[in-house]
Order: structure tokens, then sequence, then C-alpha cells
């Protein structure tokens, strides 16, 4: 046991390696190392004589953990195999790096209220150029008909 923990030592710098990057759903630390041992032992396994010829060691290892872990993502992303995922998934971790461009839904209800108010009191005209504005459209005095109806859309800027 002394000699593959020593032998794992050598081959731990490539698991911390892969482990920052790639992302596998629910892996924490001691996952990768466990899996990390789990390749190695079967590496042994097959070729014994890898144990004497670190630099051998090292390339068939890597090799073969990163294979491993590439199956691994791919089943989790696998269509036949989204039923294994969890309903519902914790992303306290990852929330930073989550960008959100979408309006939740109570600024969306608000948002639509607005409009709706805000085409009351338009002309037909400018119920148009309403619409115009809303598509990203340009037209000859967009700045000052936005000027116009700002105060009726101001807390969505």
């Amino acid at each position: 046991m002394a000699d593959f923990d020593k032998i794992f030592r050598k081959v731990r710098p490539i698991v911390l390696k892969l482990r920052r990057l790639y992302y596998l759903h629910l892996w924490e630390y001691d996952d990768w190392m466990q899996e990390g041992q789990l390749v190695l032992f079967q590496l042994l396994e097959r070729h014994p004589e890898l144990s004497d010829d670190d630099r051998k060691l090292a390339i068939y290892f890597k090799t073969k953990f990163s294979n491993y872990i590439k199956d691994k993502i791919r089943q989790q992303e696998s269509q036949k195999r989204k039923f294994n995922r969890m309903a519902y998934e914790e992303i306290g971790e990852l929330a930073h790096s989550l960008a959100s461009k979408e309006m939740l839904l109570d600024d969306y209800v608000a948002y639509q209220d607005s409009l709706s108010r805000l085409e009351e009191i338009l002309t037909e005209e400018e119920k148009e150029l309403l619409e115009r504005a809303t598509c990203g459209e340009c037209f000859a005095g967009k700045k000052a008909f936005l000027r116009k109806i700002e105060p009726y859309l101001k807390w969505f800027q």
C-alpha cells in the first residue's frame, strides 16, 4: 500500500490539473482523488512495468485519466441519461459565473403593464414608433421619441 501511495503522489498533479480544466457535476476534491487512484490501480494492473518508469507512467496515466474524465462528462451530458440528473441543482458555488440577461417574471409583468399604460396615452402614429423602437429599428426622431416615453419606462433601463 505504501508503494501505491508513493506512485500516486507522482501522478497527483495530473489529477489536480484535470480537475481545474473540467467540471463534473457533484464531484468534490475527494472524488477526483478516488477516481485518480482507481484509474492508476487499473493501469498498474495492466502495465506493472510502469511503476519503475516515471516518465512513461505520467504519459500513460494522463492519457488514461483524461479519457476517463471525458467519458464521465459525456455520460453526464448524454440525452439518454438526462433522468440521472437531479431536478434541482445547487448553483451556489457557480452562480458568480452565470450571466443573466433575462428579465425575472415579476419584472416582465411590470414592464408589460407599463407598456400597456403607455400605449393608452399614445397616438396611433406614436404607437407605431414605439413598436419600431422596441424592434430596434432606426428612424428619424427616435431620440426625441425615446426621451418622451422615458419617464414611463424609467424603471427598466
